[in-house]
């Protein structure tokens, strides 16, 4: 049973790291992360299965901001944890 969990763990890891490389080929099309206070609109999210992937659109490069749990989400009434 650990051996399936770590599994399942690495395949999950691996197909995160994997979308993140697709950003390069348009991050515009993602939304604008509604969470994050004062995004200066530059501040964009996808959703990987469980996972909200945060990412910052640079002129030269893309930042990955977190990967969350979705389960960990901050509630919409405009604090951040």
């Amino acid at each position: 049973m650990k051996l399936d969990s770590k599994s399942a763990a690495d395949n999950v890891r691996r197909e995160i790291i994997r979308s993140t490389k697709d950003l390069a080929l348009g991050p515009d099309k993602y939304q604008l992360d509604e969470f994050y206070l004062n995004n200066p609109g530059n501040i964009r999210r996808f959703f990987r299965w469980s996972y909200r992937i945060i990412f910052q659109v640079q002129e030269d490069h893309i930042a990955i901001l977190n990967v969350i749990h979705t389960s960990q989400e901050p509630h919409k009434d405009g604090e951040q944890e």
